[in-house]
């Protein structure tokens, strides 16, 4: 149905019927085999320079649902592996310090050509044009200046993902989903605007004001409200059992909190979202530091993926599913295989969320000494009304 030319994957994700296969898979092959020009499409993707690559293929089975192959199912799927990966690249990225992962969405993106049904011709349908050509004149590539990224399990949100695929059949195996369960899906699609490159080589402090609104967007879809949403975010966050001290502690005075109520780390980040955004929408006068805004010694725009996560499992009310359990280990392993690896996306990200309020050098000092460093002082700054329309 489509291929992704940026990711290189080893196994399979899939639930019964749909699934985003590997280059290797004999579900792939199968059709290759008998479809020439769509092989002769695959084998002739590349990178800017050449390289060959072996892009990933979503394929559907026909005996399934035709609401299966709408362009929303079909966008839905992607968006929920695309942000089971994409926080958790972040949370890394911002815990230890570590450059690589897919942090940006644009990894998973489609390639607008494909076989038609009956192997004849190249189709593709976009809002800019719909096109017909021949397959032997496409030179099929990836998208520029973007690494493929070599997708390996430590990269992935499992409880986040499996999750989410459950969510997905229950909402498109049929024409007329549950609104909520559509909300989610809404909110996935905002997510994965959001995560794209802001911008390329011309990228600017602009780009990136916008990115931040379309995350409070994502943010503010699973809780819909007439107004003052984000305060229905506030009310998830503080439903969330935190375990990491940092995010525990209510030592911060937030965005709407005029009564001087004082509320977690967490929720002062999604605050400051939600301010950056309704000054950029609203065409509010925007200092060079307010990407920065005290005590943060960081860009706050880097939190918005990792705090999303923790929204949106609050939402979807993620819990840990007892799996079976192993005879040949140790009660430890077991429990370490079982429960301590369903929590260690949160805690990933709980100890993300803290490195806003030091610089890396800080940060890695800290954590050298033991975390032993003094805290810096929470805000002072009396927090303003809403300015949401």
């Amino acid at each position: 149905m489509f291929a992704l030319p940026n990711v290189h994957i080893r196994e399979p994700i899939e639930v019964d019927g749909f699934a985003l296969v590997p280059w290797n898979d004999e579900r792939l092959a199968t059709m290759a085999r008998a479809n020439r020009n769509l092989n002769s499409l695959l084998a002739a993707f590349r990178t800017e320079f050449g390289d060959q690559i072996e892009p990933p293929v979503i394929i559907w089975r026909s005996d399934m649902p035709d609401t299966y192959r709408s362009v929303t199912a079909i966008s839905g799927f992607r968006d929920a592996i695309a942000l089971s990966v994409v926080p958790m690249a972040w949370a890394q990225s911002l815990r230890f310090d570590r450059h690589g992962g897919a942090h940006y969405s644009d990894t998973f993106s489609v390639y607008p050509w494909m076989t038609d049904r009956n192997d004849e011709h190249l189709i593709t349908r976009t809002p800019a044009m719909f096109g017909i050509h021949d397959v032997q004149r496409l030179r099929p590539q990836s998208i520029a200046a973007l690494p493929i990224h070599h997708l390996e399990p430590r990269d992935i949100d499992f409880p986040m993902r499996d999750e989410l695929l459950r969510r997905w059949q229950r909402c498109f195996a049929t024409p007329t989903p549950d609104p909520a369960a559509e909300r989610i899906f809404r909110s996935l699609n905002m997510a994965n605007a959001a995560a794209k490159l802001p911008a390329g080589a011309d990228a600017n402090s602009y780009d990136t004001l916008r990115a931040v609104a379309l995350w409070a967007s994502a943010f503010e879809i699973l809780r819909p409200s007439r107004n003052q949403a984000y305060r229905e975010i506030y009310e998830l966050l503080e439903q969330v059992t935190w375990n990491y001290t940092p995010c525990k502690t209510k030592e911060y005075r937030c965005f709407g909190d005029g009564d001087g109520t004082l509320r977690a780390l967490p929720l002062w980040l999604y605050g400051e979202i939600t301010r950056l955004r309704n000054d950029t929408l609203h065409g509010n006068p925007i200092p060079e530091d307010r990407l920065v805004p005290e005590p943060a010694k960081r860009p706050i725009s880097l939190y918005a993926a990792p705090l999303y996560r923790i929204v949106l499992a609050a939402v979807l009310e993620l819990k840990h599913i007892p799996g079976p359990r192993n005879p040949d280990n140790t009660d430890y392993e077991n429990f370490r295989a079982d429960q301590f690896e369903f929590g260690k996306y949160q805690r990933d990200i709980e100890v993300a969320l803290e490195t806003v309020l030091f610089t890396p050098d800080e940060f890695r000092e800290r954590h050298t000494r033991g975390g032993r460093a003094l805290r810096p002082a929470p805000p002072s700054t009396s927090a303003t009304p809403d300015q949401s329309s």
